[in-house]
């Protein structure tokens, strides 16, 4: 996942009042996601396991395969870096000492749907690439 992440291109978007420049690679096996607001760069590496596990406790009422939660955060995060978010779901973010949490807001077949990004400082080594 992370030699892919290095060829996708850099993207700016807006997450409230604060600007980022951010990547994303989607598989069926995980994502990575690499932001930054050009003073820090934070990043998050998630295996299905995680996604799995992570789903379960932000969407309780939704039952679905973890390669097709993969699919719909996909879904709902390459419009946003493509500059065409999707009008029904909302993004914010929160900074803190550890890091930064990038919180998504939808709906999945007539559900809420929730998703936190969980990121933490990216090592100098992945900064570098």
């Amino acid at each position: 996942l992370e030699s892919s992440l290095l060829t996708q291109p850099w993207t700016s978007v807006r997450l409230g009042e604060s600007t980022f420049l951010a990547k994303v690679c989607f598989r069926d096996t995980g994502y990575i996601l690499l932001i930054s607001d050009l003073s820090s760069v934070w990043y998050e590496s998630a295996d299905a396991e995680a996604v799995g596990q992570r789903s379960k406790e932000l969407n309780k009422r939704l039952t679905v395969h973890v390669s097709s939660f993969l699919n719909r955060l996909c879904n709902l995060m390459c419009p946003l870096l493509a500059g065409q978010p999707d009008a029904a779901t909302t993004f914010s973010c929160r900074r803190s000492a550890s890091g930064l949490s990038l919180h998504v807001k939808s709906e999945l077949s007539g559900l809420p749907f929730y998703w936190d990004f969980h990121c933490c400082p990216a090592p100098l080594e992945m900064v570098s690439k």
